[in-house]
């Protein structure tokens, strides 16, 4: 793919980049990648390789009452 083609690359070897039909194509460092329609898809996917999950992600744990 052209160098034109890529929209983002991390520190850590994952990417977005626009493929010639017009979707996006997100690829972590071990060149695992996934196919999305949009690029804000193509964003939460780059999002879920980076940081290892998706959101929304709750950590406001609380104690349950009457325990």
């Amino acid at each position: 793919m052209a160098n034109s083609d890529l929209i983002v690359e991390t520190p850590h070897g994952a990417s977005i980049q626009r493929t010639k039909d017009g979707h996006f194509m997100v690829c972590d460092g071990e060149n695992h990648c996934r196919f999305t329609r949009s690029l804000y898809s193509a964003e939460q996917e780059l999002g879920a390789f980076e940081t290892g999950f998706l959101f929304p992600y709750s950590t406001g744990f609380r104690q349950a009452q009457g325990l």
